[in-house]
């Protein structure tokens, strides 16, 4: 949430290895190479990561990279406590399940019967809606102003007051829109059905029975014993401190803390049936097929695809809040469980997590090969394509502007962009199937019965999040070249000064060597190259910056574009 929307955008081990034991799965060679791995992306100076990797519900890999905290110069050890984010939505998931095995609520129920006074703008939504993201609610992370809200401590009632009235993105079990809202509306479920706190009821119900001594609720008040301190990038340090927000916003969509080794202990007690019985986990562990038949790669509380030919089922799901990323991953036909938890939020430990899946299950992480494509079928690709969902949410949620992916002739090659994003290659590994370079990203061309083109489908290797995301061919030309003109470095001193995009992120502004150069926060400078004389734009990427003068002509705000408009106040 603190990053730009922007397509711009070593380690040291501080504790041996521990109760290792080798397997078929786990040679001493793919231990070395975890290891290296993960050296090789969390430096001994930066904040760091705790990974372990499990197999038949016993440790084979148990390690810490990295800086726990900066500021003590602690090392992170593989015992630390670390915010979890979204991975909470699993807990919030089991507990909605516990209930149902207990007969006090059913998964087909409306909400309302729970929440009477719930503005469901007259539809049903169910308790299945809701764990599947299938609800339609609007994420409330993604609503105006949350960023104003974030840090005040709000009731219940409040919250539910902030999203409540937003109309419903689609009608209920027609989609999928990945949802806070809804997973904060569970926790008031199980409070209200169980007659205990969420807090008690997830302690008593499951970190108790599952032995997990060390995880707790967000609450800054309160020390935890090896909490890390989350660190988020900057642009006049390499990281500071992750800026603050309140607990009772994140709630039962993400108010967990923990450890690796109880995340371990969390999994032994599913697949043990400790929690709830296998056939309610098998559900949760089933991907929900929407009304018209479109695999959502969601069950309850966790991402679950397929992978190796349909070989591996990836029980997965990561965490994402101030400062702090998570993910975890479990192969059932293995027994496998990998958890990494990390205080860097500048750095996203899929990347990792791919490569460790990929090796640990000898699938090839090589990119595919490239196939000749004859160059006189280039122009039957091209087009425009609207995108209908950005990181499993509907574009809808948090943008009334539409966004498109641009496919391009570039004569040698296909060139595609996105509405806000960089241009680069496609690259044909099967027919009518794409892909880019040193990405997960993959493109599919889908045609209609007579062979043309109609949409293109966009899916991440090797793990997608949510559905794919289905871009129909619409009728709006490519956009053309920016023409830059020159200004005089004193035209542009005017426009000097930071902007606030959002609370926590800033632009920064200044004239070096006569350009104009934009810093936003924890991210290289750019060159804003002048189109009129209040009118930049980057090469790099597809955004653009307006300045607005006031009526004395002082700059006291800016819109900032890219896929979507801000509006940024100057507050220096």
């Amino acid at each position: 949430m603190k990053k730009l929307y922007c397509y711009i955008f070593i380690l040291f081990a501080v504790f041996s290895l521990q109760n290792t034991s080798y397997s078929q799965s786990f040679s001493k060679e793919k231990i070395n190479y975890i290891d290296n791995l993960l050296k090789s992306s969390y430096p001994q100076k930066d904040p760091g990561i705790s990974v372990l990797i499990s197999e038949n519900g016993v440790p084979v890999f148990k390690k810490g990279y990295g800086m726990s905290d900066l500021k003590t110069g602690s090392k992170t050890d593989p015992e630390n406590v670390y915010a979890i984010g979204s991975m909470t939505k699993q807990f919030t998931a089991a507990g909605i399940l516990i209930l149902a095995n207990e007969g006090k609520l059913k998964l087909e129920d409306d909400i309302k019967k729970y929440l009477p006074d719930y503005n469901s703008h007259g539809k049903t939504i169910t308790v299945e809606n809701c764990l599947t993201h299938s609800s339609g609610i609007p994420s409330f992370t993604e609503i105006k102003d949350f960023d104003k809200l974030y840090q005040k401590k709000s009731s219940r009632d409040d919250v539910l007051k902030f999203f409540q009235d937003e109309e419903l993105l689609f009608n209920p079990g027609t989609d999928f829109s990945y949802s806070n809202s809804a997973y904060f509306l569970l926790g008031i479920i199980i409070e209200n059905v169980s007659g205990m706190s969420y807090e008690d009821f997830i302690q008593k119900n499951i970190f108790d029975k599952a032995g997990m001594k060390h995880s707790y609720f967000g609450d800054w008040d309160k020390k935890f014993s090896k909490f890390a301190t989350g660190y988020e990038p900057s642009e006049k340090e390499s990281y500071v401190k992750a800026s603050y927000f309140d607990w009772s916003w994140p709630f039962s969509a993400g108010n967990i803390i923990s450890s690796t080794g109880d995340l371990l202990l969390w999994n032994n007690a599913l697949v043990s049936e400790k929690l709830i019985p296998v056939s309610l986990l098998k559900k949760a562990w089933s991907p929900y097929i929407l009304a018209d038949g479109v695999n959502s790669n969601y069950g309850y509380g966790w991402n679950v695809t397929h992978l190796g030919n349909n070989s591996y089922t990836i029980v997965r799901h990561g965490g994402a809040i101030n400062g702090f990323l998570s993910d975890g991953i479990y192969i059932p036909e293995k027994k496998i469980f990998i958890a990494a938890l990390s205080n860097n939020s500048g750095k996203s430990p899929d990347a990792v997590m791919n490569k460790m899946l990929l090796k640990i299950l000898d699938i090839s992480d090589e990119e595919p090969a490239a196939i000749n494509l004859d160059k006189s079928t280039f122009d039957e690709y091209t087009g425009a394509f609207e995108v209908n969902r950005n990181g499993a949410r509907l574009l809808k949620n948090f943008s009334d502007d539409k966004q498109y992916r641009f496919v391009m002739n570039g004569g040698d090659s296909l060139i595609m962009s996105r509405t806000g994003g960089s241009k680069f290659g496609l690259f044909p590994y099967e027919k009518d199937k794409f892909f880019v370079k040193n990405s997960g990203k993959r493109f599919e061309f889908i045609r209609n019965n007579e062979g043309n083109i109609t949409a293109l489908k966009v899916f991440d290797y090797p793990v997608t999040f949510g559905p794919a995301d289905v871009c129909l061919k619409v009728n709006v030309e490519i956009p053309s070249e920016r023409k830059e003109i020159t200004l005089t470095p004193e035209a542009m001193k005017i426009f000097e000064g930071e902007y606030e995009l959002q609370p926590g992120f800033i632009l920064k502004f200044f004239v070096e060597d006569g350009k104009l150069y934009i810093q936003p926060t924890g991210q290289e400078k750019l060159i804003m190259h002048p189109e009129t004389d209040n009118k930049f734009f980057l090469k790099e990427v597809d955004a653009q910056a307006e300045f607005i003068r006031d009526s004395d002509g002082t700059v006291n705000k800016l819109i900032f574009t890219q896929g979507r408009k801000f509006e940024c106040k100057r507050i220096k």
